[in-house]
């Protein structure tokens, strides 16, 4: 059985990258990204439905979505804060939405993925190296402000060593406090489950259930400064994962 799982989760996988990620990118990549984001968005967001129910054989049991319809659509305008727990995160967060992520810059070098990742956008950082960082978040900067394309982030960094969200000193927070003077609205997103789909080993465990919340646009304008509000958008964060923890733990045997 465990084999099995196994074979179906990379037959699944190759199915995605090559019957329907791949071809997405290729037409989209002679236009622009907010274009190419129309085209890559669906694509994504099917293959990464699919991945969680057939390649990783888990249960999505809540997906719950508070934000107002001003900010809907593909892509949503705004900074998307989540917490971090596995890779399955970013299939989770484009089942609800599409928004280019910072990532690692070793992922670009994934072969496949890390070319598709670049192409749909993402902003690959070298954390190591200042220089990177700061070129990256140049292009974050610009990306929302003037492209007005939203971008998801995990302000954790590194994924929490026991699954909840880390306290809100240890986070990154210079993303959300240039939110907060540009009066850029953001989006937190609570996580849960995701952890426990991928062994330490990168094998599936199978039959997991998985929950996520995209809460209501957080504004800058109705909080006296930054600090108050990234304490507020973060504390949604981890109050949207205690809330499905709560829900789901049972499911998990926790």
């Amino acid at each position: 059985m465990f084999i099995l799982t196994q074979i179906k989760a990379v037959l699944v996988s190759l199915l995605i990258l090559f019957g329907i990620l791949m071809p997405a990118c290729l037409i989209a990549l002679p236009l622009p990204l907010r274009l190419r984001l129309k085209i890559v968005g669906p694509a994504w967001s099917f293959g990464s439905n699919l991945l969680l129910r057939l390649g990783c054989s888990s249960y999505v049991d809540i997906r719950e979505d508070f934000r107002s319809k001003e900010y809907r659509g593909t892509p949503p305008y705004g900074l998307y804060v989540a917490n971090h727990q596995s890779f399955i995160d970013i299939p989770l967060i484009t089942s609800m939405f599409v928004a280019p992520p910072i990532m690692k810059k070793e992922i670009l070098y994934i072969p496949i993925f890390g070319w598709l990742g670049w192409i749909s956008g993402a902003l690959p950082v070298s954390r190591s190296k200042v220089q990177s960082r700061k070129k990256v978040l140049d292009q974050a900067k610009h990306r929302i402000l003037h492209e007005k394309i939203g971008l998801q982030v995990y302000p954790e960094g590194t994924r929490s060593k026991d699954a909840h969200p880390k306290h809100y000193d240890q986070i990154k927070r210079t993303l959300l406090v240039f939110a907060y003077n540009e009066n850029i609205p953001v989006i937190p997103t609570s996580i849960y489950g995701t952890r426990g789909v991928l062994n330490k080993k990168g094998f599936i465990n199978p039959n997991r259930h998985v929950g996520i919340m995209v809460h209501k646009e957080v504004l800058p304008k109705d909080f006296k400064n930054s600090d108050e509000f990234c304490r507020y958008v973060w504390g949604k964060v981890v109050e949207g994962y205690d809330l499905l923890k709560d829900r789901l733990a049972v499911q998990n045997g926790n």
